[in-house]
Formats: structure tokens, C-alpha cells, sequence
């Protein structure tokens, strides 16, 4: 299940059938311009029953997923999205998606989207997803745009609405280019993520964050790396002496909606390949017993738990790790 500010996504349950029918059927003439052949293909309750089944056969295939769109205040039906169109070779696939009349113009549309994007991208490792709009729907091309989509050309007499003339259809694409620079802790981009990184932080260690924050000052660190993601500021790390041999990783951080790209793995990389330069021969750190995250990415970059350094001996939430470079 996908969770936003307003909405709960989630797979489809063959029990979903009944409403799903009903609410298909009361929205028949809105969709029916862009969405005739799902409308076909569930005229009747028996027929939905039957989408449904083949909606969780095609999930449990790795086929298509599709989702019901609900509002998190009152699980109420409004939308439906699905990828479909699979290529696991690349992987790619064609994303779209509908919100029903009544709800129409609250942006629910583009928060479906951006959270089902980036699903796609962090938990089922897509390279591309696609969409294709018609040229006159103008409300439905600047959802794709807010969400990150770009104009990529247009299908010349690709799809037939209704029973009229073909229609062209423009193609609304998006990948995901991560790019890394180097700086300092006077960077405005690292201070924005360290506001999210401690908030963070204090919603998992609880009061002890207030004895961690005094070991995590960043105004003189000369080494920050922080990445990017066609253009947003998704991540950071950063790396100080800690003795003569070594450096301190310090003030890692993805933001919740790009984790799974392996983001932190290649920021952690960078800061290695950093330290080395600078003729450092290992890298110690120190992460929280609940952030299990932390440590699986530390434990699979070949960091081995070590005794508790410095402030950190004696705190029992602390686990210690050093590996040399």
C-alpha cells in the first residue's frame, strides 16, 4: 500500500468488484472519451468480477499493477491507476490513470501520480515510465508535467475517441538521471536536507536525539557530497578527520520518496572514493540500533560492526562500524 498526505493506493481485492462496477458505471459517460475499453470490459457486475480476478493474476505475474485510488480520512473510492504494457528487459512500462468526476480538480490526480511513480522506480526498479495523452486534454498533460513527466513527440493519429476522427496523442515520458556533486556544509541544498535528516532522527531516537546533536554540527565540514535527481535535491553524506589514518562518515540522508534507487549506496561510494583521495586509509561511523536501513546498507558496503568510539561507548542504541578504504 501506498500512503500520501490525503490518499491510500493500493492493489486490488477481488471483494473491491461490486463498488468498483458501481462506480465505473455511474462515471461511464466522463471516462468513456479516454477509458472506452475499460468501460466495455466491465458492463456488468459479473464482468468486473471477472477484471478484477485477472487484476490480482496479473500482479501475482509481475504483468501489470494496477491500484484503486482511496481517501485516507474515509477510504473512499476516487481513482484508479495502473502500469501496464510491462518490458522487463529495460524495465519500462505505460502508466495511466483516471479520478473520478466527483473529485476531479483537488490535485488528487498528480498525488497519485508522483507516489506511483516513484513507487514504480523504488520498489519494482523501473528505468522509464510513459504516458500517452491526447493533444486536447490539457488538464491531464499538466498533471503529467507537475509530476515530473517531459514531452518526449507526438503519435500522429493514434487513438480513435469515441466514434470520431483518430486523435493524436503526445508522449509524456520519465526516467530518472542521478547526478552527484561535491561541496561543503555552506551548501543551501545539504542545510534543506539536514532539517529533513533531524526530524528524521529525532522521530526514531526519541530523547536521545538531544544527546546526539551535539556530535552532528556540520558548519566547518570541507567534504559533502549531495545528490541529485533530474535536478531535485535527493540525498547527502558527509565525511571529517577523525584521526590521522581516518575519516567519520557523518549526516547520511535519502529523502523517504527516493529511497530504493540505491541513492545512499552511491553517495557512500562517492565519500569513500573522497576520503581516499585525501589519502585516508578507513572510514569509521556510527548509526542508531533502529535504523535498520542504516545498517543493512553499511553491513552490504563491507563496514564491520567495531567497539564504540569516543561519545558513542557505553550508549547501548549505538552500533559502531569501520572499514578500511
Amino acid at each position: 500500500m501506498i500512503t500520501t498526505q490525503n490518499l491510500l493506493i493500493r492493489p486490488y481485492k477481488l471483494e473491491d468488484s461490486e463498488y468498483f462496477f458501481k462506480s465505473i458505471t455511474n462515471n461511464r459517460e466522463y471516462l468513456y472519451d479516454y477509458f472506452a475499453n475499460m468501460i466495455k470490459i466491465n458492463d456488468s457486475l459479473e464482468s468486473a468480477k471477472r477484471y478484477m480476478e485477472q487484476k490480482v493474476i496479473d500482479w501475482k505475474e509481475n504483468k501489470n499493477y494496477a491500484c484503486g485510488i482511496f481517501l485516507k480520512e474515509n477510504n473512499e473510492f476516487i481513482g484508479h491507476i495502473s502500469v501496464r504494457e510491462i518490458d522487463w528487459r529495460i524495465p519500462k512500462g505505460e502508466l495511466a490513470y483516471f479520478i473520478f468526476e466527483k473529485h476531479s480538480g483537488n490535485n488528487y490526480g498528480a498525488e497519485a501520480l508522483i507516489a506511483f511513480k516513484n513507487w514504480c522506480f523504488a520498489k519494482k526498479k523501473f528505468n522509464r515510465l510513459f504516458m500517452k495523452i491526447a493533444e486536447e486534454n490539457i488538464a491531464s498533460i499538466k498533471v503529467a508535467e507537475r509530476s515530473g513527466f517531459v514531452y518526449e513527440g507526438l503519435l500522429k493519429k493514434d487513438y480513435r475517441k469515441r466514434e470520431e476522427n483518430l486523435t493524436d496523442m503526445k508522449i509524456y515520458g520519465y526516467t530518472e538521471d542521478l547526478k552527484l556533486i561535491r561541496t561543503t556544509s555552506q551548501n543551501t541544498d545539504f542545510a534543506n536536507l539536514i532539517v529533513k535528516l533531524d526530524e528524521n532522527l529525532a522521530s526514531r531516537n526519541g530523547d536521545m536525539q538531544e544527546y546526539f546533536n551535539q556530535f552532528n554540527k556540520v558548519d566547518a565540514i570541507k567534504h559533502v557530497i549531495i545528490a541529485y535527481i533530474n535536478g531535485v535535491a535527493v540525498g547527502c553524506g558527509a565525511i571529517k578527520q577523525f584521526d590521522s589514518e581516518s575519516v567519520e562518515v557523518k549526516r547520511m540522508f535519502v529523502s523517504d520518496e527516493y529511497r530504493g534507487r540505491g541513492v545512499a549506496y552511491t553517495i557512500l561510494k562517492e565519500l569513500e572514493t573522497w576520503a581516499k583521495e585525501l589519502h585516508y586509509t578507513s572510514a569509521v561511523l556510527e548509526t542508531s540500533n533502529v535504523q535498520t536501513e542504516a545498517v543493512a546498507l553499511y553491513t552490504k558496503s563491507a563496514y564491520r560492526v567495531t567497539e564504540n568510539y569516543g561519545q558513542y561507548a557505553g550508549i547501548e542504541t549505538s552500533i559502531c562500524f569501520k572499514k578500511e578504504l
